[in-house]
C-alpha cells in the first residue's frame, strides 16, 4: 500500500473532525476511533506478544487510555503516533508485570509467532529466509521495515513513534531495502551454485 491507504483510514479532514468530536465526548465519533484503528493496533501488539488474547486485552487498555487522554491532544497531526506510542507503552508495561526479562530490542522486533504452532508451521520456506535475512539488518533498520511493510504505518507516524525526522525514517528505510536486496541476491546466488 502507499503511503496514504489504509483499508479503514480516514482522510486528514475527517480525522480530524472526528478527534474533536471524540475530545467534545461524542459516542459516535469514539467508535469511529475504535473501528479505524483497533485492527492496525492489534497486530502492532499482537506481533510482540505473539498470543491472541493477551494482544486482544492490550489492544482494549490502549483504547481505554485513548478515551482518557483524548481531551489532552493539542496537535491532531500527531495523533496515530501518539496513539501507537500508548501501544508500544503498554506493551513494555506488560512485560514488567510479567517480571519477565525480555530485551526492549526484542519487544520491538519480534516477528515470529513463537508460542503459535499453527503460524510456525505455515510459515513458508521464503517466509522464513526472509525473517533469517531481516535479522542480518540493524535492530533500527528491522523497526522500520516491520512498522512499514508488514504493520502499514505511514513514514510520518513512524518518524512520531522513533523520535526522527521523516527523511531520516526514508534513509533508513532505503538502506535497509538495499541491504535486504543485498542479501537476498547474496542468498539466490550460493543456491545456484549449491545446486552446480
Amino acid at each position: 500500500m502507499n503511503d496514504t491507504a489504509h483499508s479503514n483510514e480516514i482522510s486528514q479532514g475527517k480525522l480530524e473532525q472526528t478527534l474533536r468530536q471524540a475530545q467534545a465526548g461524542s459516542e459516535t465519533a469514539l467508535t469511529d476511533l475504535y473501528n479505524t484503528y483497533f485492527e492496525r493496533i492489534y497486530r502492532f501488539i499482537f506481533f510482540r506478544v505473539s498470543h491472541k488474547e493477551t494482544a486482544e486485552d492490550l489492544t482494549e487498555d490502549v483504547f481505554v487510555k485513548l478515551f482518557k487522554k483524548l481531551r489532552d491532544l493539542e496537535q491532531v497531526a500527531a495523533f496515530e503516533g501518539w496513539l501507537f506510542q500508548i501501544a508500544r507503552n503498554q506493551v513494555i508495561d506488560y512485560y514488567r508485570r510479567k517480571k519477565q526479562l525480555v530485551p526492549l530490542e526484542e519487544v520491538e522486533n519480534t516477528l515470529e509467532y513463537e508460542t503459535n504452532i499453527v503460524d510456525i508451521v505455515n510459515l513458508q520456506t521464503q517466509q522464513t529466509l526472509f525473517i533469517k535475512i531481516l535479522r542480518e539488518l540493524t535492530p533500527e533498520q528491522q523497526q522500520v521495515i516491520k512498522l512499514k511493510f508488514l504493520e502499514d504505518i505511514d513514514n510520518d507516524v513512524i518518524a512520531q513513534m522513533m523520535d526522527k525526522t521523516e527523511g531520516a525514517i526514508r534513509v533508513i528505510q532505503h538502506r535497509a531495502i538495499a541491504k535486504l536486496k543485498e542479501l537476498i541476491d547474496a542468498v539466490a546466488e550460493n543456491s545456484q551454485s549449491n545446486l552446480s
